[in-house]
């Protein structure tokens, strides 16, 4: 298999005649009923994974996977241990990737890790023009805390699912330094 290269892009009304489709409900809703207002809206980011040409002649929807990024703020009290350093007591500022789905029948290309990938990297960029501690997610299960987990997120609300995670801005920088 030849290696593709993929491009995202933000979301445009298109895309919700794509086909996609993650498996998982709340995923599929959210991307049919409110990704697009949401984006329109300012309330959260959506950028989607375009098909190749060939990938589209294989049989593969045009939007191969989504995700959403937006702003957010976390808990000083829930990062803390995780920056090893005293923070200030009020809530603090973080990028946070609410969405993230691949399309059922595009899953084993590692189409995950480029979504997220691209996601951190919008999230180091935004992070030079305002300020950002890390990046959070919410793992639905344990399948996506382990995914998670693979990019050094540390969870750190194991109370009950979802479950929050954090990775520093320091360390996702540090991930593109060298690119």
């Amino acid at each position: 298999m030849s290696e593709r290269s993929y491009r995202t892009r933000p979301i445009g009304p298109a895309d919700l005649a794509s086909g996609f489709r993650s498996g998982t409900h709340p995923l599929d809703d959210y991307f049919q009923r409110h990704a697009l207002p949401n984006d329109q809206g300012d309330v959260g980011r959506a950028y989607v994974l375009d098909a190749s040409t060939e990938d589209i002649a294989a049989g593969l929807p045009a939007v191969l996977g989504f995700y959403t990024l937006s702003m957010a703020s976390v808990a000083s009290q829930d990062v803390a241990s995780v920056l090893a350093k005293r923070l200030p007591r009020y809530p603090l500022p973080v990028a946070l990737i609410g969405r993230l789905a691949v399309d059922e029948r595009a899953r084993g290309r590692r189409l995950g890790e480029t979504l997220l990938l691209d996601a951190l990297t919008r999230a180091v960029e935004a992070s030079q023009l305002i300020a950002c501690l890390g990046v959070i997610v919410d793992a639905k299960d344990a399948a996506a805390e382990g995914f998670y987990a693979k990019y050094d997120f540390v969870t750190v609300d194991d109370a009950s699912w979802p479950r929050r995670m954090f990775l520093p801005m320091h360390i996702a920088r540090a991930a593109f330094e060298d690119d």
